[in-house]
Parts: C-alpha cells; sequence; structure tokens
C-alpha cells in the first residue's frame, strides 16, 4: 500500500479513506530496496558452510533436529524484525503524510493544519512605528507573518494568504504547501492606499473554510492596526454576523499592530466654497482637517497651483474641527488648475497631510438661451432680459466685448434647438418654449444626465399637454402641470430672515432686495412629481400663504432641471425689473451647472475618463506625480457608442498630468477620507465586533515557539520512535537468539 501510494494521483488520494504520501519519496524506495539486505545475508550465511559428517555429529545433529522448528522460527522472527527496522527507517526518513480524517492520522499522526493569513495592506498602516527592522505597521505585520510561514511543518501544513484593503484579495486562494514561495508572496505585497475591507477579507476567509473541507485543523491570523476606521466603518452588523461562522471554521487569532497613543492629523477634502469657480468674483475654497488621539497645532498651508496663498495662521486641529477657508486665491484667468491644502505639521502618517482639489476656471461660459417667443427689439424676446443679466453690458469690458461678464449667453429660436451641439454649451435656458418633439427631448434627456443644466421658465405659449406627455415621462419637468394661475395678489413667499435655500443664500439677511416686493401675475401650477426628489427652492405666496412652487430643481443623472412657474421676461411678473434679477440668474447658474473639473477629481481605485467635450490636439499622455512615468490610455467604446480614452486603475495618490498636443491638465487623486482615524480600539472590542467569539489576542510579535506550533500530518516523528523501540527489540532478539547464548 505504501508503494502504491507514491504513484497515485493527488485526485485519488483524496478520494481513498486513508492516503498516504511522502515528503522525500525516494528515502521510502531506498528503505524497501534495502530489507533485501539482511535476507541475502541470511543466505550467504547458510551457503558458507561445508557439511562434513564425522561420528559425534551424528550425536549433535540428532539434538538439533530436536529443537530445529523452535531454531528456525527464531531465525525468521529475528530476520522480519531486521527487514522491518530497516524499512521503517527509510520510511521515517522519507516523512509519510497521511489524511486529517484516517484512522492512520489520528492514532499514529498529527491532523493536517490549515492557516489563513489576513494582513491589512490598507493607507493607515502606512503609520511610522519605528520597530527595528519594520518601520511601518505595515512591514510589522509581513515580518510576523513570514516568521509565522517559517514555523509550519514543509509539506504537512498549509497556507491562504489574503489582503485587506480595498477590495480584498486572495493572493493565495488555495491552501499551499510551499511554504517557501508562500514567504515571497508575503514579501510582494505592497502598500496600498485604500481604506480597509476586513469584512472583505473574512469573507475570503469564509470562502475557503467552505471549500477546504478536508483540513480539520485551520487557524485564522488576523494581522491588523486595530483602528477605528477599518473596525467602526458602517461594516459592524456584517463583522458581527460573520464572527461566530468563523469561529465555528477555525481558530481565530487577531494581532494588534498598533503602538500606544496612535495618533494621526489629516486633510480629508479640499473643495470650492460654491458650485462654479470664476475670475473676476470672490472664491472661498474649503478645507476639513482632522487630528484624532490629540490635538495638534498646526498652520494649514494653500496653494494655488505652485504658489503659495496668505493666511497660514497656526490653529488647534482635533476630531471635531471646523471647516477651514482659505479667500485670499486671485483668479485672474480662466483654464484649470490645482487648489491644495497641506497640515505643516509633521505626524507618523504623512500620506494624508495633503490634499488636492483640481479646478476649472470659468473665464468664459456658454449659455443658450432657447426662445419661444422672438422679436424685433431689443427686449421683446422672450429669453431677452435674461440674456441682459447674464451679460449686462459694462464700460470697462475688453476690446471686442461689451461685458466683463464670465458669461457668453446665445440666444436661438427654438425650431433652431434641433441642429445645436449641446454639449458645446454649459447650461440650456429655455424660455416661453411652445413644445418640442421627442427626438429633441431624448437629446435634452441625454445632456442632462451626462452633467449638463436645463432651466425651463413658463410663458404664454406653453401646451400643457406637450409638456406632460414628451418632458414629464423624462424627467425634464419637476411633475405634471395642472393649471394655469392668474390673479393680482401673487408675490414670492421669502424672508430674508428665515432659513432659505442654499441657492438664495445670497440675498440672507439683505431687506428690500426684491424677492419680496416683486409681483407675479400669472404662473404654473405644478404638482412635484414624488419619485424625481424635487427640491423646492422658493414659493408664491397670497397674503401670508404659501400656495405653490415659484422655483425647483431636482437631478437627473449628474445634472440638473431647474423649473421657473413664471416668465423670464416681464410679460407675467415684475421681478425681472428687480435688482435681485440678476443676482438671482448669477446665483442659479453659479449653484446648479456642474463644473467642468469632475473628471479630473479622483479617487485611490479610480480609471481617468477623457470627455468628448475635451479638445485633444493629440494622443493623450498620463504622467505618475513621483516617476513621472507615463501612464497607458487606451480608446474604448462605451455602452453609448462613445469613444473615450480611459488610463487603468491609479492606485497612487497624488496630481497626475494630463497632456494631448498643447492642452495640459492636471489630474488630482487623493485618498478615502474614511481610514484617517488611526486610534486604535481595544483588543476586547475587538471580540466584541466579532460577535463575542473565543478569539486570541496578540500583539505585535509571535508567541513563543511552544505555544505557536500547530499540528500537522507528518508521520516521519513517529516512525522514528518506532524504529528506536525496533532497534532494542532486534539487539535483545540477537543476544537471546544468537550463537553466543549460555
Amino acid at each position: 500500500m505504501l508503494l502504491q501510494s507514491l504513484t497515485t494521483s493527488s485526485s485519488s488520494v483524496a478520494a481513498m479513506p486513508l492516503a498516504i504520501g511522502f515528503i522525500t519519496p525516494a528515502f521510502a524506495v531506498a528503505g524497501v530496496l534495502a530489507v533485501s539486505i539482511p535476507i541475502i545475508i541470511h543466505l550467504l550465511n547458510r551457503r558458507r558452510y561445508k557439511i562434513i559428517e564425522w561420528a559425534a555429529m551424528q550425536f549433535l545433529l540428532a539434538a538439533m533436529r530436536k529443537n530445529r522448528r523452535r531454531v528456525k522460527f527464531e531465525q525468521w522472527i529475528l530476520l522480519a524484525t531486521r527487514c522491518a527496522l530497516i524499512a521503517l527507517l527509510g520510511l521515517a526518513l522519507a516523512r509519510p503524510l497521511g489524511c486529517a480524517d484516517s484512522t492512520l492520522a489520528r492514532l499514529a499522526g498529527r491532523s493536517a493544519s490549515m492557516h489563513v493569513i489576513i494582513i491589512d495592506n490598507s493607507y493607515s498602516m502606512a503609520y511610522q512605528a519605528d520597530r527595528p527592522d519594520a518601520p511601518t505597521n505595515f512591514d510589522q505585520a509581513k515580518k510576523i507573518s513570514r516568521a509565522l510561514v517559517e514555523r509550519l511543518s514543509a509539506g504537512g501544513d498549509s497556507v491562504v494568504l489574503i489582503t485587506a484593503s480595498q477590495p480584498a484579495q486572495a493572493i493565495v486562494a488555495k491552501p499551499s504547501y510551499d511554504l517557501a514561495g508562500m514567504m515571497q508572496s508575503i514579501d510582494r505585497i505592497q502598500q496600498r492606499y485604500t481604506g480597509s475591507d476586513l469584512a472583505g477579507a473574512l469573507a475570503l476567509a469564509e470562502q475557503v473554510a467552505k471549500e477546504e473541507t478536508n483540513q480539520s485543523s485551520r487557524t485564522l491570523h488576523i494581522f491588523s492596526d486595530s483602528t477605528t476606521s477599518a473596525w467602526r466603518n458602517g461594516q459592524e452588523k456584517v463583522l458581527e454576523t460573520m464572527g461566530p461562522r468563523l469561529a465555528a471554521q477555525y481558530s481565530v487569532r487577531h494581532y494588534n499592530l498598533s503602538i500606544p497613543n496612535q495618533t494621526n492629523a489629516a486633510i480629508l477634502d479640499v473643495s470650492p466654497g460654491s458650485n462654479l469657480v470664476r475670475t473676476r468674483f470672490a472664491n472661498d475654497f474649503k478645507a476639513t482637517a482632522r487630528a484624532y488621539g490629540s490635538t495638534v497645532e498646526s498652520s494649514i498651508i494653500w496653494k494655488l497651483g505652485d504658489e503659495v496663498l496668505p493666511g497660514g495662521t497656526s490653529i488647534p486641529i482635533d476630531a471635531q474641527t471646523p471647516p477651514i477657508t482659505q479667500s485670499n486665491a486671485q483668479l485672474r484667468v480662466g483654464g484649470s488648475t490645482v487648489i491644495s491644502a497641506q497640515i505643516a505639521a509633521e505626524d507618523r502618517l504623512k500620506i494624508d497631510n495633503f490634499r488636492a482639489h483640481a479646478i476649472e476656471i470659468a473665464s468664459e461660459m456658454r449659455i443658450l438661451i432657447v426662445e419661444g417667443r422672438r422679436g424685433t427689439g431689443a427686449l421683446d424676446g422672450s429669453g431677452s432680459f435674461l440674456d441682459l443679466a447674464l451679460a449686462p453690458p459694462t464700460l470697462d469690458a475688453q476690446p471686442g466685448r461689451t461685458t466683463t461678464s464670465y458669461i457668453k449667453p446665445e440666444r436661438i429660436s427654438d425650431i433652431e434647438l434641433a441642429g445645436k451641439v449641446l454639449g458645446d454649451y454649459r447650461a440650456i435656458m429655455i424660455t416661453d418654449v411652445a413644445q418640442l418633439a421627442a427626438p429633441v427631448a431624448d437629446q435634452l434627456a441625454a445632456y442632462v444626465k451626462q452633467g449638463g443644466t436645463v432651466v425651463w421658465f413658463m410663458g404664454e405659449q406653453v401646451q400643457r399637454e406637450n409638456y406632460n406627455s414628451v418632458l414629464l415621462p423624462r424627467g425634464l419637468i419637476p411633475g405634471a402641470l395642472v393649471q394655469r394661475q392668474t390673479g393680482p395678489g401673487f408675490t414670492f413667499a421669502f424672508n430674508a430672515a428665515g432659513n432659505n435655500h442654499p441657492l438664495l443664500q445670497a440675498f440672507n439677511n439683505i431687506d428690500k432686495s426684491g424677492l419680496e416686493t416683486a409681483q407675479v401675475f400669472t404662473y404654473w401650477e405644478v404638482t412635484p412629481k414624488e419619485d424625481l426628489n424635487v427640491e423646492n427652492v422658493l414659493n408664491f405666496q397670497t397674503g401670508t400663504q404659501k400656495i405653490a412652487p415659484a422655483i425647483t430643481r431636482h437631478t437627473i443623472g449628474t445634472g440638473k432641471v431647474v423649473f421657473f412657474a413664471t416668465s423670464a421676461d416681464a410679460e407675467w411678473t415684475s421681478f425681472p425689473a428687480k435688482p435681485a434679477y440678476v443676482t438671482l440668474m448669477h446665483e442659479i447658474v453659479a449653484g446648479t451647472v456642474a463644473g467642468s473639473e469632475r473628471w479630473m477629481n479622483l479617487g485611490i481605485g479610480d480609471r481617468v475618463e477623457i470627455p468628448t467635450t475635451r479638445e485633444l490636439g493629440g494622443a493623450p499622455r498620463l504622467r505618475d506625480p513621483e516617476t513621472n512615468i507615463e501612464t497607458p490610455l487606451e480608446s474604448i467604446v462605451k455602452s453609448d457608442g462613445s469613444a473615450v480614452y480611459q488610463s487603468q486603475v491609479l492606485e497612487k495618490p497624488g496630481v497626475y498630468r494630463l497632456s494631448a498636443g498643447i492642452n495640459v491638465w492636471p489630474v488630482c487623486v487623493n485618498l478615502p477620507s474614511d481610514e484617517a482615524d488611526i486610534r486604535p480600539i481595544p483588543d476586547e472590542a475587538i471580540r466584541t465586533a466579532l460577535g463575542n467569539i473565543d478569539l486570541l489576542t496578540l500583539g505585535d510579535s509571535l508567541p513563543g515557539e511552544s505555544d505557536a506550533q500547530e499540528e500537522g500530518n507528518d508521520f516521519g516523528w513517529t516512525l522514528m520512535s518506532i524504529v528506536l523501540v525496533l532497534l532494542g527489540v532486534e539487539c535483545f532478539m540477537a543476544m537471546r537468539f544468537g550463537h553466543y547464548r549460555k
């Protein structure tokens, strides 16, 4: 049976109730062949005597015949013992392995042991702990997990390797007996810059246990820094229910790699204060800074491109620090640049001290005004007042222009709309258009879903049936038009001291802005559709009673739809004659028109995708922020049939440089904001997080050798013990049955 097992395939071995294999089968073969040595010696010893009969010999032969059977039996026992001794010595050196489920494994050997190692390589593990030969917590995790593998029995213990940075990955998904190769796999694990995905890693470990049912002894080793962000990140219910299932399959061990009193300061967010960054306007930028573990006294270094901005006063930063505002950025020209914030103080997790945001400074924004009613006079068209409000004429305009506004409006008739490339405009404002054909409505819906803004103004020509049957099913209006309301007593329900919508913040605490005094003579009553999640920006009122929505806003895809229930001109309202009209139109644009820089602000694990609206002027090239190595981009065809350039997944934070011909854009790749809280939670809290399972909690080093040894299925030492016993038995029998017995 032993020799046959040497040539049995692994699949057939698994199917046998008792399967034997060898780590070094050559010794087993040599032992079997060496069994012939005592047999040959025995036969030679019988042949080397020449029988000579003489008188006294007759008496001796008579005595020997009397005890012949007993002597033969003794010699056969001695020969069999010597053969077994040599065979077992060879088998012991060959180190036979038996299935963990076999009777032999239970009685004579040690059961098979599988070790699943989970290493957290999320960005919090880059914390500088300054241990010998392991500068970071991640380095220490690799060091002690490698030492753990070194302690295992070669050929007897198997290992599975999983990483816990998001998304969790099985580096070695099937149990491997190649311990040397496993240590190389541990060495190749890289520090990543995503958040922790312990729930995903534990799910992979659970899957391994379900698939490897022949392993009777299983140990799960979790190497993490026990941070709040890793164990209390919204996955508590998942971990709590998964813990008992894992404890039923594994002996679970957690290695806490954190050091006492870990602290970390981080910039979690940098963004413009408004939806749109414009030249010649006041633009605020905000940074969210946090310090976890203890308060950090530090200044924030702001940069616009490479220019350091003033205002770096030192402030205390803690876990509740309010947003920090920068108002000193002078934006004189349009184009793409980067606003960044950095904590000046040093700490042990430096990677999250810096954050950048790519901005597109709007120096000339194209907006399309669609008029349903045209006229010969300057203010006869339904969009004429809107045109003047968006780009009011000024005397100090640049040569060739009549306005200093960043907005460049273009007025067309509703008949011309079907022939326009909508992607060339940042917003489309539709005023008193009677009806739209379904194909045009489809184009508008696609435009909004891809990030565009559509603003509707009502008027005399609007046909309710067309709007409700064509525009409403596509989500292009907030709800069904019910009926036109006409009367002398309608006004806007605005209170300057009230809690107003963000689009109206510019009018807070300003008396007599015109919003509260403007008269509305006619409006379309609309019933908002519930599934569109419509925001009510401003209501109409009669007297002090609010009666119907005046301005609404809702989202389709990544774009916005704004709805004015009254007209854009003086036909239905006196509002266009009020000073607030110009301000409100600009606030609507700034608050709803999406900045075009969204594609330039990414997170770890995202891909750069160049919008089709960008004029490339050459093959695009994306360069790494540290090494300046080019990251490949390839042209792909999306589901809507459009062809775009897309990069591979970006795994390093920083400001990348994308160039195409003479055009250059910054691409900011930032760390996840939910991994910065590196305050460690107690070991007991981890046990609780896993459903109060039987958990062995360890520190940042392996336990003693005797405590760490796990059982395997190696029978070598058992057989060697049997060899020593047989050796003693053979010596006794040689003296008892040999020639020198008295």
